[in-house]
C-alpha cells in the first residue's frame, strides 16, 4: 500500500472508531477532531476528505464498486444455469465478507446523508437489473410477472441481511450467510407462485 493509501485508510479508520466510540455519534465528529486524533495536519486531512460525509460516501462506493466489478465480470463469464446460480450465491458472500466492521454506522448513514442516499439508490437499481439478469439465467422458464416479484424479493432479503449482517459480528455473519442463500434458493427453484 503505498503512502497516499495508508493515509487515506488510517483517516477513514480513525473516522468511524471515532464515531462508534462517541454517544452523540455523527453530529459531535468533525474532521479536526479526526486530525488532531491522527496529530495529522488539518490540510493533509482535506487533500483527501472535505466533510465527514465524504467519508461515509467513499466507503460506500468503495464496498459498491468492489460488488460491481465482480458482478460485472461475472456476467460475462456465467455461459450456463449453474453458473449463473454461483455469481449469484458468491455476490452474496462476497459482499458480507467486504462489510466493515463500521458497517452499522455505514447502514444508519445511508438513510440521511442525502449522497449516500442517492449512491443506495442507484445501488439498489443496479442490484435489481443484476439480480433480474441472474435469476433469469440461473433459474429459466419464469414468466416476467414472476421474475420481477422474485427480483423484488431478492432485493428486499438482500437489503434485510446487509441490516443484519451490519450490526452483527463477523461470525454470526458467516452463519447467516450460506441460510440466507439456501432460502433464496428455495424461493427461486418456483416457477410460477413466488
Amino acid at each position: 500500500m503505498d503512502k497516499k493509501t495508508a493515509s487515506k485508510v488510517k483517516i477513514i479508520n480513525k473516522t468511524f472508531e471515532a464515531i462508534k466510540k462517541d454517544t452523540k455519534g455523527m453530529s459531535n465528529i468533525s474532521l479536526l477532531r479526526v486530525a488532531e486524533e491522527l496529530s495529522m495536519p488539518l490540510e493533509e486531512l482535506t487533500s483527501f476528505f472535505l466533510t465527514v460525509e465524504d467519508i461515509y460516501l467513499n466507503e460506500q462506493q468503495r464496498i459498491n464498486n468492489r460488488l460491481e466489478t465482480y458482478l460485472d465480470s461475472g456476467f460475462s463469464n456465467a455461459k450456463t444455469a449453474n453458473d449463473a446460480k454461483d455469481l449469484f450465491e458468491n455476490t452474496i458472500r462476497k459482499f458480507v465478507e467486504e462489510l466493515p466492521d463500521y458497517a452499522d454506522v455505514m447502514w444508519a448513514a445511508s438513510f440521511y446523508i442525502p449522497k449516500c442516499l442517492e449512491e443506495r439508490n442507484r445501488m439498489k437499481s443496479y442490484l435489481k437489473k443484476s439480480f433480474k439478469k441472474i435469476i433469469k439465467k440461473g433459474w429459466p422458464g419464469k414468466i416476467d410477472s414472476v421474475l420481477d416479484r422474485q427480483t423484488d424479493l431478492c432485493l428486499l432479503s438482500f437489503y434485510g441481511l446487509y441490516e443484519y449482517c451490519a450490526r452483527a459480528n463477523t461470525k454470526k455473519r458467516k452463519d447467516i450467510v450460506e441460510d440466507f442463500i439456501n432460502m433464496l434458493n428455495l424461493h427461486l427453484q418456483d416457477r410460477l407462485f413466488f
